[in-house]
């Protein structure tokens, strides 16, 4: 058996930024990363209570948290969240969008 993964990608600002979740038995993986390569990023686990810890990184821990939060008091188990954005990055806006639309939200 094999890791399935959704993958989601929007162009915003000239960059493209990457998105790809994989719903696992007891935890929710989601990575983010601009242009590309796939790159590991600032990583959090978040569960389903909302306790949230920073496993790596600082850069884009908020986004991370944020996300995690969603994905985990929503599918009700352990969200790993990784965020790779460019440093000079400003408008979160994108990468919430596409959040959503890796866990199958509507987009506003």
């Amino acid at each position: 058996m094999s890791l399935q993964w959704s993958e989601e990608s929007i162009e915003h600002g000239g960059v493209v930024l990457h998105g790809a979740l994989s719903d696992l038995g007891n935890a929710v993986l989601v990575v983010f990363w601009a242009g590309g390569k796939p790159k590991l990023g600032t990583l959090t686990a978040t569960l389903p209570d909302g306790t949230s810890s920073p496993l790596l990184g600082d850069r884009d821990e908020v986004y991370s948290k944020i996300i995690g939060g969603r994905l985990a008091g929503s599918r009700g188990k352990l969200a790993l969240v990784s965020v790779n954005l460019p440093p000079d990055w400003e408008d979160g806006r994108p990468l919430i969008d596409l959040a959503k639309r890796l866990m199958g939200e509507p987009v506003e």
